[in-house]
């Protein structure tokens, strides 16, 4: 038996069932007595150029050991498979097990993603902290502000209240200080005609004497 690394092109449409389009191969190798050593799922992926008026496609990787025939019935399955838009079979020397470089690319570029997503919901949070923290110190500065406002009024109309009151005050105040201004005009008034009552009856006195 041989060793082949096989890369196949998936149409997008059923990228999604990748494990699946490539398990039909696998099975195909497994029941001729072959071994599977290597099988990566790469995603869908941006096309180089288009193909079949498609941008993008599902790519899967196999390395595999099996006899050339197997290896020719695989290639005839992707050449009447319309879910395979392109495919290239090439034979390696020896078995390979350990991760492609593609896939450690797709790794590494996962990794970045997530810690990209991962410093944005950080950066999210802190943002919403902040504004929290703005929003409850406006909050705390209207509450304060409305308590002067209320304390402002009940100044005022304590103020209010006593310039009234006064004002109430100084009007009684006013009529009894005119009561007393008339009771005494009306005493001077009296006092001279008590002395002339008093001259009158003198005069009449000492008329009666003569």
């Amino acid at each position: 038996m041989r060793h082949y690394e096989i890369v196949a092109l998936v149409h997008p449409d059923q990228s999604d069932h990748m494990e699946e389009t490539a398990s039909r191969y696998q099975k195909m190798v497994e029941d001729s007595g072959g071994v599977i050593h290597r099988f990566e799922d790469w995603g869908r992926r941006k096309l180089a150029y288009p193909i079949q008026k498609q941008y993008k496609a599902g790519y899967f990787l196999l390395n595999i050991e099996c006899d050339s025939t197997v290896k020719d019935e695989i290639e005839n399955a992707f050449r009447y498979n319309d879910a395979i838009m392109r495919s290239l079979v090439i034979r390696k020397d020896h078995a390979v097990t350990e991760p492609s470089p593609m896939l450690k690319r797709i790794e590494r570029e996962a990794a970045e993603q997530r810690e990209r997503e991962e410093k944005a919901a950080a950066e999210a949070q802190e943002q919403r902290k902040k504004e929290a923290e703005q929003a409850a110190k406006r909050r705390s500065a209207e509450k304060d502000s409305a308590s002067d406002e209320g304390e402002g009024r009940e100044s005022g109309d304590s103020a209010a209240a006593e310039k009234q009151a006064a004002q109430e005050t100084q009007a009684q105040e006013l009529p009894q200080e005119e009561n007393e201004d008339e009771s005494a005009q009306q005493g001077s008034d009296d006092e001279p005609a008590s002395e002339s009552d008093t001259t009158t009856e003198d005069e009449s006195t000492e008329k009666d004497q003569s």
